[in-house]
Order: C-alpha cells, then sequence, then structure tokens
C-alpha cells in the first residue's frame, strides 16, 4: 500500500471515529463570510456525509441558498492541536436525499434524534463529498479527489446486519473482550452493543457507570487491524480483534500474578 493510500484509510478512520464536526456553511445573512456549526453527522459506505437539521437552522437555511459547505473533524485526543490529525471533507449539500436504510442506521447511532422527527420540521441532508483534505500531522498533507476517495471504500452493508445479529447472538463473550481491550477496563458480557459495521470498524454502545449510581450510554468505533477488501473479510477482521483482545488480556493477568 503506498502512503498516499494508507492515509486515506487513516482519514476514513477518523471520520468514523468522530461522531461530530464543524460544519461551514455560506452565510445567507451575513453575505460573502462562511458561517460554522457543529453538528452530529454519518458518513456513508461511499464516504459521503449524512446531517440532520432543522429548517429553522441558520445552516440549514444557508444550505438551501448555497449548496457549497465543508465538514471539519480532528483527532482530540492528541494534546498539540498542530500536530492532531485532521479532515476536511469539501462537498455540495441536497435536502430530502437520503434514503431510508440510511436514516434507519443515523437514528441507530444517534437514537436521541428520533425525538426531533415532529419538532421544528427537521430534514436530513446528504453531502456529496467533492474533494477531502487530509492533514496527519506535520509535513504530512494531502488533498484527495472524489474519485480516489470513493475507489478506497470497500462496501459490506449486505453482510453488516447479519455480521451484528451473529456477534450480538453467538459471540457476546467476543464481543464484551474487544470492548474491554478498548476501553481498557472491564465491560460485562452482553452489556455492549454492535450498532454499525463499516470497512474500517464498527461502532457500538455500552453502558458507563457516573457518580451517583448514575449510567451514561456511549458510542465509540472500534478500528479493524486492517481494512476489509477482497483478500480480508468481516469474519477475519473481527476474529484478529478477538485474539488481539484475549492476548492481551492474558498478559496482563500474567503481570498481576507475577507482581
Amino acid at each position: 500500500m503506498d502512503k498516499k493510500t494508507q492515509h486515506m484509510h487513516n482519514a476514513s478512520k477518523l471520520m468514523r471515529s468522530r461522531h461530530s464536526g464543524v460544519l461551514s456553511t455560506m452565510s445567507l445573512s451575513l453575505k460573502g463570510f462562511p458561517f460554522g456549526s457543529i453538528t452530529p453527522f454519518l458518513m456513508t459506505e461511499s464516504g459521503d456525509i449524512v446531517i440532520y437539521a432543522s429548517d429553522i437552522a441558520q445552516h440549514s437555511r444557508n444550505m438551501k441558498t448555497n449548496d457549497k459547505v465543508s465538514l471539519f473533524v480532528h483527532d482530540t485526543h492528541e494534546s498539540d492541536s498542530q500536530a492532531s490529525a485532521r479532515v476536511t471533507i469539501v462537498g455540495n449539500a441536497s435536502v430530502d436525499s437520503v434514503d431510508a436504510s440510511l436514516q434507519a442506521l443515523y437514528f441507530k447511532l444517534f437514537p436521541r434524534a428520533k425525538a426531533y422527527i415532529e419538532a421544528h420540521d427537521f430534514r436530513f441532508y446528504l453531502i456529496k463529498t467533492h474533494k477531502v483534505r487530509y492533514i496527519g500531522g506535520f509535513g504530512e498533507i494531502y488533498w484527495f479527489s472524489q474519485s480516489e476517495w470513493s475507489a478506497l471504500m470497500y462496501p459490506i452493508a449486505s453482510a453488516a446486519d447479519a455480521a451484528i445479529e451473529h456477534m450480538h447472538a453467538d459471540h457476546a463473550d467476543a464481543l464484551s473482550e474487544i470492548v474491554s481491550n478498548a476501553m481498557q477496563k472491564d465491560i460485562k458480557e452482553g452489556s455492549v452493543a454492535m450498532v454499525s459495521c463499516f470497512q474500517h470498524g464498527f461502532h457500538y454502545k455500552t453502558s458507563i457507570s457516573t457518580s451517583g449510581n448514575k449510567s451514561t450510554e456511549s458510542l465509540k468505533f472500534i478500528p479493524f487491524m486492517s481494512p476489509i477488501s477482497d483478500t480480508y473479510d468481516l469474519r477475519h477482521a473481527m476474529v484478529d480483534l478477538t485474539k488481539t483482545a484475549r492476548k492481551n488480556a492474558n498478559n496482563k493477568a500474567a503481570e498481576l500474578v507475577s507482581s
């Protein structure tokens, strides 16, 4: 894999791991000026963006007047913002262009958004990617064309639902082990819900205990060790994550015994 392709994969994984970004639209009230706002988003299998917005929101009015937009995300785990990885998706937004399957997936990731269906005329927008800007750190700066970006994507939607059901029904133990390894804390079997599956990894939800014996549901993304391809299928990706989780758990147990 060449360096540019590797960075495209890194950019895609970063987009999957972030659940909101800065949406910039061309202001209707302040002509010639961009307007930025935080919005949740879903990236489709083909690398386009889905957002859900109210008609009364300023960015919605802006998009209906000028469809040219951008969405910016960055790696919030890096303490130095200038050294952190970041992605800007530049594209064209269209309203009421999101099919039912993508709407359903959006609501799986953001279930609270269902409450907005009857409020303030919320609508789905599809942002068709025109170009992608990726900065992987100092000196790692790339532009990806739409054709390069879409060619990178490997669709697995036809297998995703069955894989999720299979993990819940037959491999809940492995799922909790994978999440425990990712979070570096014990997660009870059966407390993890796998909610999506893409080429670069999967989203899951689990209840996290907080102060006062309360719990909050957390949406996270776990990347596969390698992206799904013709030579590396979904089954192998999940098996490799499970093996790694169990190996790390065994090593940790051995360290505790010897200490």
